[in-house]
């Protein structure tokens, strides 16, 4: 039988970007030696400032970079992804913005609108 390590549950930390503020969650931290690619971390924005820079592939590269999100340097990001929040209106509304990187240090991006915290 093969023991793994037990693992520590990463926590949302708040960062400033540009004025405003984004919630990341590093939930790549949770990955395994075998399965280190590709990482992923959710990036929460609370105020429509914080959206809007967070929508900009360059402030967010550099965000990515400066703050250690991953285990190494974005070297590329992917045109982002939007997702519908649906019919249901939000009550009040926040931005998550999922990141995935991989091996060859690009990432893509899909927002969330209205994702239920």
């Amino acid at each position: 039988m093969k023991h793994h390590k037990k693992l520590s549950t990463p926590a949302w930390i708040t960062i400033p970007i540009n004025g405003e503020t984004l919630d990341v969650l590093q939930v790549w931290q949770l990955n395994d030696a075998a399965h280190h690619y590709p990482e992923t971390a959710i990036l929460r924005a609370a105020t429509l400032g914080a959206k809007t820079l967070a929508e900009d592939n360059t402030v967010l590269k550099k965000f990515l970079n400066d703050n250690d999100i991953f285990s190494k340097a974005v070297k590329v990001m992917t045109p982002q992804v939007s997702v519908s929040p649906g019919t249901k209106p939000c009550g009040t509304p926040t931005w998550d913005f999922i990141v995935i990187h991989g091996r060859a240090s690009t990432a893509a991006v899909i927002e969330v609108t209205c994702f239920e915290k």
